[in-house]
């Protein structure tokens, strides 16, 4: 007697949803695995600011205990980034200075964020004397009275580490370099960290400040993240820590941490 044998296999239906079940699977797990990658990069990048940091702090020591100027006179570090042309011919910027304790040039990938992937530019990008990269130097803390950079323009008030060295104060006196005994608190004072950018900004300015304003607007949300949500900052203690950047860009949060004497000054949170 001939027997019939049943074959067992998938129907149509089951097909669709293994396939479905495996979609859902992809779309909980690749997320996660991205921000698990996008987390890993923190890692490097928190150890080049500890270099950075550790450059800092030789410098100052070495330099009359004063942080260096973000653009200031001086000799070429190992051949970096000079400033050329107009009021800055012969500048050095503050990444050149460090260059004898942390040899990278600005331009070299090793020194940048691994995180970052916007442009990176030597000096006067588009005649601005800020660069793009993924770092950048608290210049000017939560000032932001007048265009920033501008050569001889009376700032009202100047409390970041790094002036540039025709910037004036209010009675037009040039800014001198910020010494290491006016930062009153420098565990809770930012020194440098991930440079600020939007999305959809072709790269971060080299230039910190605590409210960030371009062409006279301020730049909301939402933010480019190299590596998770938070951006990593360096004080001047040497310590690296990380913050979410709508706190740190808020000057209703963190303004006291990005001024020499850990006031929050709110006179001049606008241009």
């Amino acid at each position: 007697m001939k027997q019939t044998q049943n074959k067992a296999g998938f129907t149509l239906m089951e097909l669709f949803a293994v396939i479905a079940a495996i979609g859902l699977l992809a779309a909980i797990l690749l997320p996660a695995i991205a921000v698990a990658k996008s987390h890993s990069r923190s890692v490097p990048c928190k150890n080049n600011l500890s270099q950075m940091g550790l450059a800092l702090k030789m410098y100052v020591t070495d330099n009359q205990d004063q942080y260096p100027r973000y653009l200031g006179p001086g000799l070429p570090a190992n051949g970096d980034a000079i400033g050329k042309g107009g009021r800055a011919t012969g500048l050095v910027y503050w990444s050149s200075k460090l260059i004898p304790y942390y040899p990278l040039n600005w331009t070299n990938s090793s020194r940048q964020c691994p995180g970052y992937d916007g442009k990176v530019s030597g000096p006067f990008y588009r005649h601005a004397i800020d660069r793009y990269g993924s770092y950048a130097y608290n210049t000017r803390g939560v000032s932001t009275d007048g265009p920033l950079g501008s050569p001889g323009y009376p700032l009202n008030e100047f409390l970041g580490l790094g002036p540039v060295s025709y910037w004036k104060d209010q009675k037009g006196n040039f800014v001198p370099p910020v010494a290491e005994n006016e930062v009153r608190v420098p565990s809770e004072m930012l020194a440098m960290g991930d440079s600020f950018r939007k999305v959809g900004m072709e790269g971060g300015q080299d230039v910190w400040v605590c409210v960030n304003y371009l062409g006279g607007e301020l730049v909301a949300a939402p933010y480019a993240l190299p590596h998770g949500e938070n951006y990593n900052q360096l004080y001047c203690d040497g310590h690296v820590s990380s913050m979410s950047p709508t706190l740190l860009f808020n000057p209703s949060n963190t303004a006291a941490i990005w001024n020499y004497d850990h006031q929050p000054h709110p006179e001049l949170w606008t241009p």
